[in-house]
């Protein structure tokens, strides 16, 4: 087994230089390491600049060959920009949940891309997507990490009873200590944060989609209907149902 390993260790090698000297005879070298990661940091500190550094280099010969059919190669290289422009974004402060589940979408949208073209212009829109998010939140209040993994437990949790308990578990804080650090930094109770998360969330739901009130107030764990109404016209004015119906009348 082991010789056997050995050996598929040698081709590899041997396939890596040959691509290496294929490269050479083509005068061909991949992109600079630290012009590549420019775009990516832009993108990390908000800077609009990273959308021109997209459009300059998503497309150019240094990029990488990863398949010889140029639209399957462009969606390859499009996937992995992506995964560095999520890591990058999180690094810099955008919600986990958020950066994954805008990646997902764009990946998908790209999915549906017949043409080069189509797929350098998608890429140019996601990366100028999460500049403008990332431009946004150097705009506002930058929390601790404590604060912000709290943040990120619960937007992934909106779903489920969610008590100050399982988050000070989960950040591996007393539930006392972290409810004063949350409520000096943010200028909220984790309880009340979890509350408007829940109801900014249920506005889109009501918004976006076809779903009945009640299920809505049973996708974000409500204890009742009743008890979701309430909040909800607390929070903002009117009940569900009128302020889905406002949305559905729009939408006709």
């Amino acid at each position: 087994m082991i010789e056997g390993c050995n050996v598929m260790k040698r081709k590899i090698k041997e396939q890596i230089s040959y691509m290496e000297f294929i490269n050479r005879e083509n005068e061909f070298c991949h992109s600079d390491y630290e012009e590549e990661m420019r775009m990516y940091r832009y993108v990390r500190d908000g800077d609009l600049r990273a959308v021109e550094r997209a459009r300059q280099t998503f497309c150019a010969r240094k990029q990488g060959h990863l398949s010889d059919e140029p639209l399957t190669n462009m969606k390859y290289l499009f996937v992995a920009s992506m995964t560095l422009v999520v890591r990058f974004a999180i690094t810099g402060g955008m919600n986990s949940e958020t950066a994954y589940t805008s990646s997902d979408y764009y990946i998908q949208q790209m999915d549906h891309c017949r043409t080069v073209e189509e797929v350098s212009g998608l890429h140019e829109e996601a990366v100028r997507y999460f500049t403008e998010h990332m431009a946004s939140l150097q705009k506002e209040k930058i929390y601790s990490k404590t604060v912000m993994r709290c943040m990120d437990y619960i937007s992934r949790h909106l779903n489920r009873p969610v008590r100050v308990a399982d988050i000070a578990a989960y950040v591996q804080k007393n539930p006392d200590y972290l409810s004063s650090l949350f409520k000096k930094e943010t200028g909220r109770t984790i309880t009340a944060y979890l509350m408007e998360s829940k109801l900014q969330a249920a506005e889109d739901m009501l918004r976006d989609s076809d779903c009945s009130c009640a299920e809505v107030s049973a996708a974000f764990a409500f204890s009742s209907q009743s008890y979701f109404t309430k909040m909800f016209r607390q929070y903002t004015g009117e009940t569900p149902k009128t302020f889905r119906e406002k949305y559905v009348h729009s939408r006709l």
